[in-house]
């Protein structure tokens, strides 16, 4: 018997999240410290190297119709990420600030719809982000 290539949605989602985390924790640190090598959290404002950084959503529960969506990702400490839940209320005032409040409620709606995430799409998103990750590499050079 062959070996059964491991091409799942499950292992194809944890692949391209390994690439959609480098692409959100690289624009946020060029956006807040103008490099990719270290940026600011989101909720708690503090500086941190790329690789203390996690790309937190705004929105918790892992839905697909939100789960690649960058708007509704950004660079937050472990900490906040995670220890402290999201620190959901600064994230809230952070999205505010960043976008408004009509945005953040269309993005509460989107998160309820149903989406089927296929490999095709998945294949075609981290060929899109993988891109985006080589254009930061190179203006931050």
């Amino acid at each position: 018997m062959g070996k059964r290539k491991d091409t799942t949605i499950t292992t194809l989602k944890k692949r391209l999240w390994k690439i959609f985390s480098i692409y959100i924790r690289m624009r946020d640190c060029l956006e807040t410290t103008g490099t990719v090598d270290h940026g600011l959290c989101c909720t708690c404002k503090q500086d941190y190297p790329i690789g203390k950084l996690q790309a937190g959503h705004f929105i918790p529960g892992r839905e697909d119709s939100i789960l690649f969506d960058p708007a509704c990702v950004h660079a937050q400490c472990y900490r906040c990420n995670v220890q402290r839940s999201g620190e959901w209320v600064k994230y809230f005032r952070f999205m505010e600030k960043k976008y408004d409040r009509e945005f953040i409620f269309n993005l509460m709606e989107k998160s309820e719809a149903k989406c089927k995430i296929t490999p095709e799409w998945i294949e075609t998103t981290a060929a899109y982000y993988l891109e985006k990750i080589e254009e930061m590499e190179v203006v931050n050079v």
